[in-house]
């Protein structure tokens, strides 16, 4: 057998499938039986002598049984594999034995068993795995059809495999190979070639043992083919070890489960075998291979490889990174990501902790390729960055120090800092955490006496000290560069060394201080004053802090959250504010998946951990009370709920609540606090009533007595938590609770009524107070109305001197009004009488609002009121009705819906007495006043003091969100004040009234809604966003119908204020989610914002469109917009409309094939404004657009239409071109013959001008200005030129307007005058005339005809008729071209020859058969326009031509 086998050739053959065994056993062909029969016999000889594998029929027979592996059963693999590896094994030991006793007789033979066996145990490796990787497919694929839970299939697995245990024989197969390789194969195996090929088959066997992931996860199986690779590498020549560095290369580190375990194998190779070849040949190799982003398999594992190893093995990666730097510039994010953690690990494990200067110079490369990367176009690469600086940030154990160099700090913190405005949220969200770590690891908490304060204040404070002290020890004059400590310690050392010894000064120091202290000194300031910086640039971020707290994103807002915590942990001011926005979050409504995800949640624990985690209630309570002194009106409804349930949640304890009831009662506090106390009292109040009702008598005590006289405002925040009370939170859907009332006379409405009625509060705060004491009353009195009255009866006999009635007959007070008053229909139509006015002057004007304010107050309340009495009597009825038996009850629902419901009569009740009774009624208190109202509303200048104005409107929109009538009546007051006044609370107030008006009377405030859109161009930004609320809730809810208007709304996307463009875009996002709501508008949105006088500008129009054809999202939405704007074209009359169309066209998206086939059907719509550089441009944007995602086929036609557009763009081109040309050649040629006949043109029209001043009829507009022409200064050559162009009238064409009405003549009248225009230029610029810019006719000229004199038309048709063929092909593109390029010519063409060279130039080639029509248009490109004269003087430059117009010249007339 020794001259028959040879390794190499049998290898070969197994390779390519075509091995040759003479002495096959066919397997096949054999029972089970059978087979089993042959393997016994074959372990009965190989037991004997494990050397019997040279026996031929021996080696045949074992062959035959791996090659026919895959039909074995299940145990008689089993045992085939046990016999091998075990007659293996004992072979080995055998040549091992061999060895030790120097046997070289038995080389040889060693030599052949020892390769058959390799060979064998490299098939039957092979053949095993395969099968084994087949029958867990097997597995898989039966419990993923059974749907079995992955427990269940691996369990699956492993009942499958009891009777193969191949994971086990596997581990003993690599052990085997273990103790082969470490044999001296050298003195056995002469050949290299031979030892090459053994080394190659193993590590073959074990690569393909790697294709598994699960293989690696073992820990056994990856330290045994760790072992082989090592020994490999360590123990044989160089051609293993390249054999195993190109494997490396060229399988292992493109399967990204082989990435750690290549970095392990080298770790392992370096330690325990010292041999770091492999590590530096990879490395150094590595440097040719390219990645690009498609290759993301490879690239991630290479780069998971190069994080691995410098974890490992980070000297050699650092002395490596010559040549790894170039994949810093790779194509591939994902090496450009493992190359920025590669960097950051040899910083953390060797850099940092270097001292010496070539780690320095390291060092601060490394930091600058961060601050790079900070930049990388990748978002994933700038959020590997963050990551690494975050984990540098960490603190040393040891050392108590970062890897981050303090001098780096400030420029990473502002290239972080810039990232929060990042697009990528991932960015964002990762450069908040950094930010709060570089708080908690800021090198400014060092000295122990600034108990690690980063408070600014604190820092300021200290640095002032250190310089006084400085200046007092060490004068600043004699010791330069102390007031400068910016500079470095090295700098200020040497500061000196410049000068000669001679000049060089003794430092004068006072007895006692040193050099040693001077330097310790300067030091301490050093530090405080990049403590400064530090703190201010922490300061800047806040402001962006507050607006990520607003950010869609959750993992964004939390973090923000986190950093707010963090700063305010470290007592830094600029947190407040964070701390104090962030709380608008309780409001949102997601859970999340996980308590982390949960904003309201985070919030909560947020808020727990800056305020309550103390021991002390002391320190609760005053964290709560300082938070009401800073935060706003909205902060602290948001604050509200997030205490209320904070109190659900158990958070605040009772001892908290005793101390802030003894601030509020304590007279020893300042009024401040005691305000702050109830104003948290009344918060939790809303969770826990029994807090308020347990100590009521203390809240009547101080909330409304002497307290409250001196402070209102503590009044009126006990109202509020004395509303607690009576607040009952209903469910929806269920009718509401009942709460015990209190009678009508409890002292505590007799107090509110005196602190209301009391004549002697002035201050403005009284408004406030009797607002909530109003609220109170109604919402816990048996009878508020009584309780309203009498106040109301009480204010009025005050303000009037009307003696207050004894009983509660409202007929004589009404009547003491109306005599006081005269309110009457005679007074309101007309004047008052005078001592009445006289008496109504010398009210307080004051006293007056407060009447008008309680008023309208309560018939707000009052309507609540009687809602509240409908509900608790449909609760008593419902209560009755489920007493009832289900028969009865049964029984009275089919009586109710034949007869109706009692609850029907009484809703019907109930708005009867809204309706007609509460403002109407003869028995009603309110009846009286609304005439009063409007009355002081009507009399503004009467009653002009401002507050009194505010209130009185306010009363009357109360009043009018009573009654439909009563609001119908007064409906065009309101309007009128709205649009007239000049203060903005007035408006903004009136603004929220219509409001509420609309829901309640939609049909009265539908038709005049135009009113409300008009105040979105309001001035004042308040009333302006108070506006844009109103109309959102309106239109959102369905109260106002969607119409053209909303176009007003769209404009407010580019206000200037952020607030107001962030709820509009708010609007529209919520708009688009209604049924077509945007796709319905945009039509009338489009045509609106680029009209000529009503639009925007085209930048802010580009950008409104943007955001709105955004939510074009449907295909069909998309086709008909398609047609609607190609449409378009037809009617837009300026270049600007064309612009506007062909932008829009851009946005869409497209996608469907129809709506590509649109765009072409609408090509003759568009075709001749393909000029239109811009238009142009932008039509070939969607075309490619188009282009990328079509079909193959529609790709070609796309193609195909976009050959046709060019062709039509240059056709377009070529006769703009061609017409500019001959109206500048037709308009020389008119010069000319104008020149000729100059004197005899002016001679006539200053006759019939003269002959029109006779008769005394005014001049026309054409008359006046020639008139004014001729009267002119005669300047040297200016009189000449003008009177020679006004000789060529003669032999132009006569035009004369028909039936166009004058001052002094009837309209049906109608006079022949010539349409003239006089203009003046120099006679060397003849050549440059071009049609100048078209203006707008007059309403009085518009319906003006144009008709022809027959001689006249004759000699200009025959001047023009050589230039008529030029110039009839391109009739429109002229039309284009006298619009689109007026404002280009301005400088070179005299402004005042705007429509006479025009009009003449193209009457010319106007077709034969419109000029036989009789009628004639005076201008194509436009309507009519007014004919002005513009006199040009030749001192003046081109550029400063003076003008007079048709209006200037009839005043000079």
């Amino acid at each position: 057998m020794a001259e028959s086998f040879v390794l190499h050739d049998e290898l070969v053959c197994l390779q390519e499938g075509r091995v040759q065994i003479e002495n096959e056993i066919p397997i096949a062909r054999l029972t089970p039986s059978d087979v089993n029969d042959k393997l016994d016999d074959l372990i009965e000889i190989l037991k004997g002598d494990s050397s019997q594998i040279l026996n031929i029929e021996v080696f045949d027979g074992l062959r035959s049984f791996i090659r026919h592996f895959d039909i074995l059963s299940l145990e008689t693999c089993h045992k085939l594999v046990d016999i091998l590896l075990s007659v293996f094994c004992d072979q080995t030991k055998s040549v091992e034995a061999d060895l030790e006793e120097n046997a070289q007789h038995n080389f040889e033979q060693d030599k052949t068993s020892l390769q058959s066996y390799a060979f064998c145990w490299h098939w039957l490796m092979t053949v095993a795995e395969t099968r084994w990787k087949s029958i867990k497919r097997e597995v898989d694929k039966v419990a993923t059809l059974a749907g079995k839970p992955k427990a269940r299939t691996a369990k699956a697995k492993k009942e499958s495999g009891n009777a193969w245990d191949w994971p086990s024989q596997r581990v003993a197969a690599l052990k085997a190979a273990i103790s082969l390789l470490q044999l001296d194969l050298g003195r056995i195996i002469i050949a290299s070639s031979d030892i090459s090929t053994i080394i190659n088959m193993v590590t073959k066997s074990a690569a393909f043992l790697l294709e598994d992931a699960e293989i690696v996860k073992d820990d056994e199986m990856k330290d045994d083919i760790t072992e082989i690779l090592c020994i490999c590498m360590k123990n044989y020549e160089a051609g293993a070890a390249y054999g195993i560095e190109a494997r490396v290369l060229g399988e292992f580190l493109r399967e990204e489960h082989l990435a750690d375990f290549v970095a392990e194998f080298m770790y392992r190779l370096a330690t325990r075998f010292e041999d770091t070849r492999l590590t530096e040949n990879v490395l150094r190799k590595s440097q040719g291979q390219e990645f690009s982003d498609k290759d993301l398999k490879p690239a991630k594992s290479f780069a998971r490889f190069l994080v691995r190893a410098s974890e490992l093995l980070p000297k050699e990666v650092l002395k490596q990174m010559v040549h790894l730097q170039v994949h810093l510039d790779s194509d591939s994010y994902t090496i450009r990501m493992g190359m920025i953690e590669v960097i950051g690990n040899l910083i953390h494990m060797l850099l940092a902790s270097d001292n010496s200067e070539s780690a320095g110079k390291s060092l601060e490369a490394y930091y600058e390729i961060f601050q790079d990367r900070l930049r990388d176009v990748s978002s994933y690469v700038r959020v590997k960055v963050l990551q690494v600086l975050m984990k540098l940030t960490e603190r040393h154990p040891d050392t108590g120090l970062t890897d981050i160099p303090i001098a780096t700090r400030p420029a990473l913190i502002n290239l972080v800092a810039g990232r929060l405005q990042d697009k990528a949220s991932n960015v964002r969200k990762n450069a908040i955490k950094l930010l709060a770590r570089f708080i908690e690891t800021s090198p400014f908490m060092a000295i122990a006496q600034d108990e690690g304060k980063l408070s600014l204040r604190h820092f300021e404070e200290k640095k002032r000290n250190l310089e006084e002290i400085i200046k007092m020890k060490f004068p600043t004059e004699e010791l330069p560069g102390v007031a400068e400590i910016d500079e470095s310690e090295k700098n200020e050392h040497t500061m000196d060394v410049d000068e000669p010894e001679s000049q060089q000064k003794p430092r004068p120091v006072e007895a006692g201080a040193s050099e040693q202290e001077l330097r310790n000194l300067r030091g301490l300031l050093k530090y405080y004053k990049d403590g400064i910086k530090f703190i201010r640039q922490i300061e800047a971020v806040v402001p962006t802090m507050c607006e990520l707290l607003a950010s869609n994103a959750k993992g964004e807002v939390i973090e923000a959250m986190n950093f707010l915590v963090v700063a305010h942990k470290f007592q830094m001011e600029c947190a407040a504010i964070g701390i104090r926005k962030m709380v608008h979050k309780i409001w949102d409504k997601d859970t999340g998946e996980t308590e982390r995800l949960s904003v309201r949640d985070h919030l909560m624990r947020c808020y727990i951990a800056v305020y309550f985690e103390s021991d002390n209630a002391q320190v609760i309570a005053d964290n709560l009370i300082n938070l009401t002194h800073t935060m706003t009106l909205a902060e602290l409804t948001s604050f509200e709920q997030l205490l209320s349930t904070l109190v659900a949640a158990d958070v605040v304890t009772q001892s908290v609540l005793d101390v802030l009831w003894g601030v509020f009662g304590s007279k020893k506090h300042h009024p401040r606090r005691r305000r702050g106390a109830i104003m948290i009292l009344g918060m939790i109040g809303k969770a826990r009533k029994e807090a308020i009702a347990d100590n009521l008598e203390m809240l009547l005590r101080v909330g409304f007595g002497e307290y409250a006289k001196k402070d209102l405002l503590l009044a009126r925040y006990a109202c509020v938590a004395l509303q607690q009370l009576g607040t009952v939170k209903r469910q929806k859907g269920s009718l509401a609770y009942s709460y015990s009332r209190l009678p009508a006379n409890h002292p505590i409405f007799m107090r509110l009524s005196e602190l209301i009625v009391d004549p002697t509060a002035k201050s403005l705060d009284w408004f406030g107070f009797a607002e909530q004491a109003i609220n109170a009353i109604y919402l816990l009195s048996e009878h508020p109305d009584l309780t309203c009255a009498s106040m109301i009866k009480t204010i009025t006999s005050r303000i009037f001197g009307v003696s207050r009635p004894d009983d509660a007959a409202v007929d004589q007070l009404t009547a003491q009004l109306s005599q006081t008053l005269q309110i009457n229909n005679e007074t309101m139509q007309g004047t008052p009488v005078d001592s009445h006015e006289q008496s109504l002057e010398i009210c307080d004007p004051l006293e007056l609002s407060k009447l008008c304010f309680v008023l309208g107050h309560v018939a707000v309340k009052q309507i609540v009121h009687l809602e509240a009495v409908e509900a608790e009597w449909k609760r008593r009825k419902h209560a009755e009705e489920a007493a009832k038996t289900p028969r009865r009850a049964g029984s009275q629902d089919e009586l109710d819906q034949v007869t109706g419901t009692a609850e029907d009569e009484f809703a019907e009740a109930i708005a009867h007495i809204r309706e007609q009774e509460l403002l109407f009624g003869d028995n009603s208190l309110l009846t009286a006043y609304g005439p009063l109202l409007s009355y002081i509303c009507l009399n503004n200048r009467t009653f002009d003091h401002p507050m009194l104005q505010i209130m009185s409107v306010l009363a009357l929109c109360k009043f009018m969100c009573v009654s439909a009538d009563f609001c119908d009546a007064h409906l065009q007051l309101l309007f009128t004040i709205l649009e007239k006044s000049q203060d903005p609370v007035i408006r903004s107030n009136t603004i929220i009234a219509l409001g509420d008006m609309t829901v309640s009377f939609n049909s009265l405030i539908d038709q005049n809604i135009s009113y409300l859109y008009n105040r979105l161009n309001d001035a004042d930004l308040t009333v302006k966003k108070n506006t844009l609320m109103v109309l959102t809730f309106l239109i959102l809810n369905g109260m106002v119908k969607v119409k053209g208007q909303i176009s007003e709304m769209a404009k407010c996307l580019e206000d200037e204020d952020q607030r107001i463009s962030d709820l509009t875009k708010l609007f529209f996002t919520e708009l688009s989610t209604k049924d077509n709501a945007v796709y319905n508008n945009l039509p009338d949105i489009i045509s609106n914002l680029s009209h000529p006088e009503t639009g925007v500008n085209e930048e802010s129009f580009k950008n409104i469109m943007k955001f709105l054809l955004d939510f074009i999202k449907k295909d069909k939405q998309t086709e008909n917009i398609v047609d609607k704007l190609c449409m378009r074209f037809c009617n837009a009359d300026t270049t600007r409309q064309w612009r506007d169309i062909a932008f829009c066209l851009s946005l869409l998206s497209f996608a469907s094939e129809k709506s590509v086939r649109k765009f072409f059907e609408h090509l003759p719509h568009y075709q001749d404004k393909l000029h239109e550089p811009t238009v142009y441009k932008l039509l070939q944007d969607l075309l490619s657009k188009a282009k990328k995602t079509a079909k193959a086929d529609l790709k070609s036609s796309i193609e195909e239409f976009e050959g046709k557009l060019q062709e039509l763009h240059d056709k377009c081109v070529e006769n703009d071109q061609a017409a500019s040309k001959a109206t500048q050649e037709h308009l020389r040629r008119a010069g000319k013959v104008k020149r000729e006949s100059g004197i005899h043109g002016a001679t006539e029209k200053s006759r019939r001008l003269n002959t029109s001043a006779r008769s005394g009829s005014a001049p026309d507009a054409d008359e006046a200005d020639v008139a004014d022409l001729i009267a002119a200064p005669a300047t040297p050559g200016v009189t000449q030129r003008a009177v020679g162009r006004s000789s060529t009238l003669s032999a132009r064409k006569q035009t004369s307007y028909a039936n166009r009405p004058t001052r002094n003549q009837p309209p049906d009248s109608s006079d022949d005058d010539e349409a003239l225009e006089t203009a003046v230029e120099d006679e060397d610029d003849e050549d440059d005339i071009i049609p100048a810019q078209q203006t707008q006719v007059p309403r009085r000229h518009q319906t003006a005809a144009i008709s022809e004199e027959s001689e006249g038309d004759q000699s200009d048709s025959d001047s023009g008729h050589g230039d008529r063929h030029t110039l009839k092909g391109a009739k429109h593109a002229f039309r284009v071209n006298t619009s689109a390029k007026s404002d280009e010519n301005d400088e070179d063409t005299a402004d005042g020859a705007e429509s006479s060279e025009e009009d003449d130039a193209f009457e010319t080639i106007l077709p034969r058969r419109r000029r036989q029509s009789g009628v004639m248009r005076a201008s194509v490109a436009t309507p009519k326009r007014v004919i002005k004269t513009t006199v040009q003087t030749k001192t003046r430059p081109r550029a400063a031509r003076t003008r007079r117009t048709t209006d200037e010249d009839e005043l000079l007339a």
